[in-house]
């Protein structure tokens, strides 16, 4: 199994996972073969790339949240159903504890219309990853989880022309995104306003994920552990996620990149305890992507070593198989995708 950019999809490669449109529908069925058509389809979703089989290759990209699942959350949040997604985000927390590996090491993929509610199932997936790893109650996780999946409510208040820019935003404009925690609180407020008992914390998190560590966030500038946790999870989540994916106006970070950066900004922007969790459960090489190694190979990441993570096994173009954690004097220069 590969992941390819889709400027370099061809005809009559296997496609490993479903790939859905953006009305949640399935595109494209795993082990579909593709033709010009379906390449035409997948580039006009604006998707930045998907998993292909390999010569060989019978397993698909294993997700620890199934489809089923995100689709349904997606359906919840574009409807702006809160008491759904509540509900949904206890179903998220099962599922998580239930899978075989909390790691994570694939790519996802999503489609340019449906960023930002994908974006969310995201955050809320790998905040109950950090949560499960800090040693939560599962009462606990169900609130991150919940809080998680909501972090970005407010952003539906924000004039939809802002929100998707295919650009950079205006200094006006970032002002106008940077109000959307409080948006978020206000719609969580208004629903108890309704009747609806609502835990503080989530309010709290949803209100307060942007602040960072040294008070430099916002809303309120908060320091450190004034900063409720939750708030501290979600942010690390949801940086990690949004450098990852690729927007109109950036290409995406690839894993590895990304986890240098929340480390360079540990104690800036980030709870350092939180960022060291995090580093336990996200594989800086997705199985798939392809890899330059320092003798000068190029090679695709076959299976990830759970103990020590950025040292893979990686698979080279003539099937050799070489496993990193024996080989010490071979090394991932960059990831090439």
């Amino acid at each position: 199994m590969r992941y390819i950019n889709v400027k370099d999809l061809t005809p009559g490669m296997i496609i490993a996972n479903n790939l859905y449109d953006n009305n949640e529908l399935v595109l494209l069925k795993a082990n579909t073969e593709l033709t010009q058509f379906y390449i035409d389809r997948i580039i006009g979703l604006d998707y930045d790339g998907i998993y292909i089989f390999d010569q060989g290759d019978v397993e698909k990209a294993k997700s620890i949240v199934s489809d089923e699942t995100r689709i349904k959350v997606i359906g919840k949040l574009k409807k702006l159903d809160i008491d759904a997604c509540m509900f949904l985000a206890n179903s998220i927390v099962n599922e998580i504890q239930n899978s075989d590996s909390l790691i994570i090491e694939r790519v996802t993929l999503s489609s340019y219309d449906n960023y930002t509610y994908v974006h969310s199932v995201n955050v809320d997936i790998l905040s109950v990853i950090i949560g499960i790893g800090l040693g939560l109650r599962n009462e606990e996780l169900n609130k991150l989880s919940q809080a998680a999946l909501l972090h970005d409510i407010g952003k539906c208040d924000v004039p939809v022309e802002i929100i998707n820019k295919p650009a950079r935003l205006t200094p006006e404009e970032y002002e106008e995104v940077k109000k959307h925690p409080q948006y978020g609180l206000e719609r969580l407020r208004a629903k108890e306003k309704g009747g609806d008992d609502i835990a503080a914390v989530i309010k709290n998190a949803v209100y307060s994920h942007h602040e960072n560590w040294d008070g430099s966030g916002y809303p309120r500038g908060l320091i450190g552990e004034k900063i409720h946790l939750f708030a501290r999870i979600i942010h690390v989540a949801d940086v990690y996620d949004a450098l990852t994916t690729k927007r109109a106006y950036k290409n995406a970070l690839n894993p590895a990149d990304t986890l240098e950066y929340l480390m360079a900004n540990t104690g800036i922007m980030f709870d350092k305890d939180i960022v060291s969790t995090f580093l336990q459960y996200v594989a800086p090489y997705p199985i798939g992507c392809t890899v330059l190694l320092s003798d000068g190979q190029q090679g695709v990441i076959s299976e990830n070593n759970r103990i020590n993570l950025p040292r893979p096994k990686v698979k080279l173009s003539n099937g050799t198989i070489i496993d990193l954690t024996e080989k010490l004097d071979v090394t991932i220069i960059s990831i090439l995708m």
